[in-house]
């Protein structure tokens, strides 16, 4: 009897899993190589680059052929009195150019930001579902040592019953106790099933490839306060810089709207072929100059402009407050967490722990009755749970905060 006491409280201390174990930065690693999400983010921060010179260069110039006089009968290629060829080509206004071209660059900064922003997600993403199946492989792995501490509850009781010392009922209890944490280990493995599937698609891996079963977790202590972490946020933070950098791009599209009073220029080259001594061989060069005539139609593209450098420093400022009230949010329920973690581990289990030895004890000597026993059991089994579940969100949490203040970890 007393062996069976020893093993039961052994399987019920027992928590971390043996053999290879499943590696965080493994998994973020691969997300960060492998997720198609992230590809695809690159690839459009590369189409803005390849956007930068198309902006500013000129466009083609227009080379033209012309015949002229020809006699009525005669064939325009060859009986042409006069033939010449004319190359013309439009220029921008050069300040238009310059600013086209940071306008582009100021895009192609945004997408990198978005990509970055990205990445930061992905990452936030991919630690939460490794904590999910971290928290489903514990909750089996529990379930799985509830069941043979039950099944030694049961072993016990039916020994007791045969030498007239229990009730039948005892045993029956532990085996319909044993059958409630085999439904719920079921349950649990089901979650876990689905976690692997969702880290494996976020690996761009098959939903059905194996994966080891995941290492320990060990809460580390709090970060830096609210204060360093926001101004951190502010600083750092992938998705303000993005709409940092719509509010640039809004002010250079004003400037840009601002600069269509300017006129445009057009030069021209012309090559003479004429009969004529006087006009063969002559040539000819003109420069003309667009005149910006319907001034209302500039006045509405800066009106417009205006309103919508307006509407890029209020999505900013907005930005900026749900970015300072999600820090706060995820900085308090992390040290919540955190600090739930360290009384669960602390004090409250081990409590747990010493209750049920004292119950198995007396239960074994006759001095305590059957249901005491399980509700001991019950008790560590789920501050067990929330020892976990605890530590997975103080982990989520803490993600949540790395990914706010801009930390690629």
């Amino acid at each position: 009897m007393k062996k069976a006491i020893a093993a039961i409280l052994l399987v019920s201390c027992a928590w971390a899993p043996a053999g290879a174990a499943l590696n965080l930065a493994d998994v973020l690693t691969e997300v960060r190589a492998k997720n198609p999400d992230l590809k695809a983010a690159a690839a459009v921060s590369s189409a803005a680059k390849s956007r930068i010179k198309q902006a500013y260069l000129l466009k083609d110039p227009v080379i033209e052929f012309e015949r002229m006089y020809t006699p009525s009968g005669k064939n325009f290629v060859s009986g042409a009195g006069e033939r010449n060829i004319s190359i013309s080509q439009e220029i921008d206004n050069p300040y238009k150019l310059l600013l086209r071209r940071d306008i582009a660059k100021d895009e192609r900064a945004f997408y990198s930001s978005l990509y970055d922003a990205k990445e930061l997600e992905l990452t936030a993403k991919a630690k939460a579902l490794f904590y999910e199946y971290y928290l489903a492989a514990k909750e089996e792995m529990i379930y799985n040592e509830t069941a043979d501490v039950l099944r030694g509850f049961s072993k016990i009781a039916e020994t007791k019953y045969s030498v007239g010392r229990a009730s039948q009922s005892d045993a029956i209890k532990a085996q319909v106790e044993l059958s409630r944490a085999l439904n719920m280990l079921v349950t649990v493995s089901q979650e876990k099933e689905t976690a692997k599937a969702m880290l494996n698609s976020l690996m761009d891996r098959d939903t059905l490839s194996p994966l080891e079963e995941p290492g320990e977790l060990e809460p580390a202590g709090p970060g830096a306060d609210y204060e360093k972490m926001r101004a951190a946020a502010l600083a750092a933070n992938p998705g303000l810089k993005a709409y940092t950098l719509k509010v640039t791009q809004a002010e250079r599209r004003l400037s840009l709207s601002k600069a269509e009073y300017l006129p445009d220029l057009m030069l021209l080259y012309r090559k003479r072929s004429a009969p004529g001594q006087a006009m063969d061989n002559t040539y000819d060069v003109s420069l003309g100059l667009t005149v910006p005539l319907w001034f209302s139609k500039q006045k509405e593209m800066v009106k417009e402009a205006g309103a919508e450098r307006d509407m890029a420093k209020a999505e900013y400022k907005a930005a900026g407050n749900e970015l300072a009230s999600s820090l706060r949010e995820a900085d308090i329920k992390a040290r919540s967490s955190l600090r739930l973690v360290d009384l669960y581990r602390g004090s409250v289990i081990p409590q747990a722990e010493e209750a049920l030895k004292i119950a198995l004890s007396g239960y074994q000597a006759d001095k305590t009755g059957f249901m005491d026993l399980l509700d001991a059991q019950r008790t560590l089994l789920e501050f067990r749970m929330d020892y976990y579940r605890y530590v997975v969100d103080y982990q989520t949490w803490l993600a949540r905060v790395d990914q706010l203040t801009g930390k690629i970890k």
